[in-house]
């Protein structure tokens, strides 16, 4: 009878302190040996208590490096285990590991124990976002996510990619589901006279392809044997100056990336189309080869610490990191300079691309190179703006000259474009008297 005691009052005791490794766990993952520090327990009972608290607790390392977290299951998600499949080239699925979820708002990548706050940048970059993205809560309705992005939390992010996450940006699918929705995926071939009718499915809340970033109306779609992203804006009715300028600024977009493109910086490649109901701007997907294939990609926003930072700081402290090559850091600071020489006052971090290669980034073609200062109101309305020609910073200083003269080349060429409007075609021309002869 005394032993019986005895062993129930270890098992209570192993219970408690079993509990008590889940409370400190539960602020977030530890070193083993600040646990058993904090526990003021030997190593070997630190294991027992691990033990006793059961699969809840993740194991990450071996030997000194062991740290130990504690799962997180998220409503509406079964597991706290997502396994991750990298799409490659060739447009075969790799295994790449599985995230687990923890407590305190941490992830797990593992086998390789990389342990991030939120989920790791890859997915997050990924995600759902801009024009599309506000449509995914509907067109997923019984997803039940929040019906405004701004509201989405980690959890949102990881049900939208990990059950509906198959045609997402970049090379990575999670969750099993979304996986076997990539498995049977069957990207439509369509020509340019489906655009017309795609820009009404879109606009009617049904927008076709991948959910890529970025605010202004577009979809996806397979021409041929390349995906494209198609930006799309009608042409209103007479006197409808807000929509004649947004289609202007589509015209204008696919001019400043070809005079990209001739100054040595890699671009999008675009074409400008146009239909008696809309203007279009297609342009080639750097993430995406051949029909299946993918390619990984990051944006600045992703591997940059500081959001504040413009593209040329960002370019400088890659660079001094090892992170970016001295062209790459060179060619970020001239698409710096070259679009706030072009008016393109919307110059984000989520509009660079960089291709990973380890933990070296290689910048991927320009694109969204666009004179958003003439952009319209939210309320519609185009009021006239006047363009101030701005001074080179420290880091743009280098490439400054180069970058001025492919302005001067862009309002050049947009002053003389007869696809753009009467006033649109004025104001490129009163923007290139200011670089002079």
């Amino acid at each position: 009878m005394k032993t019986i005691k005895m062993l129930s009052q270890f098992l209570m005791y192993n219970r408690f302190m079993a509990s008590e490794v889940i409370t400190e766990l539960n602020r977030g993952i530890l070193p083993a040996a600040d646990l058993r520090e904090r526990l003021g327990v030997s190593a070997a009972t630190l294991m027992r208590m691990v033990r006793e608290a059961g699969p809840e607790i993740l194991r990450i390392g071996r030997g000194r490096a062991t740290q130990y977290g504690l799962r997180q299951t998220w409503p509406n998600l079964e597991s706290s285990r997502f396994p991750l499949f990298r799409i490659t080239e060739s447009g075969a699925a790799v295994h790449a590991g599985e995230l687990i979820t923890l407590a305190a708002h941490q992830s797990a990548w593992m086998p390789m124990g990389t342990v991030v706050g939120g989920l790791p940048a890859e997915l997050v970059d990924a995600r759902p976002s801009g024009f599309l993205g506000r449509h995914f809560a509907a067109v997923h309705a019984d997803l039940r996510l929040p019906p405004r992005l701004t509201d989405w939390s980690d959890h949102h992010i990881l049900l939208a990619m990990s059950r509906r996450g198959e045609d997402l940006p970049g090379n990575f699918v999670i969750g099993e589901e979304s996986f076997a929705r990539w498995q049977v995926l069957e990207p439509v071939s369509r020509s340019r006279d489906d655009y017309p009718a795609l820009a009404e499915a879109t606009i009617a809340g049904h927008p076709p392809g991948s959910s890529a970033g970025g605010e202004r109306p577009k979809f996806g779609a397979l021409v041929g044997n390349q995906h494209m992203l198609v930006k799309f804006a009608g042409r209103g009715g007479i006197g409808d100056m807000a929509a004649r300028r947004w289609c202007d600024l589509l015209t204008l977009e696919g001019i400043g990336l070809q005079v990209v493109a001739s100054h040595g910086i890699p671009a999008a490649h675009t074409n400008v189309i146009e239909t008696p109901d809309c203007w279009f701007l297609e342009s080639e997907r750097f993430d995406r080869l051949g029909t299946r294939g993918r390619i990984a990609v990051l944006s600045l926003a992703a591997v940059h610490d500081d959001l504040a930072d413009s593209w040329a700081r960002a370019a400088v402290s890659l660079r001094e990191a090892r992170r970016l090559s001295d062209e790459d850091a060179r060619r970020l600071c001239w698409l710096d300079a070259f679009g706030a020489l072009i008016a393109n006052t919307d110059r984000h971090q989520s509009n660079i691309l960089f291709f990973a290669e380890g933990s070296r980034l290689r910048l991927a073609p320009a694109f969204d190179q666009v004179s958003m200062l003439y952009a319209p109101t939210g309320d519609g309305q185009v009021p006239p703006r006047e363009f101030m020609l701005p001074l080179a910073t420290a880091n743009t200083l280098d490439v400054w000259d180069d970058a001025r003269d492919a302005a001067r080349q862009f309002w050049t060429q947009a002053s003389e474009d007869m696809r753009l409007s009467d006033d649109a075609r004025l104001f490129c021309a009163s923007n290139m008297k200011l670089f002079g002869e």
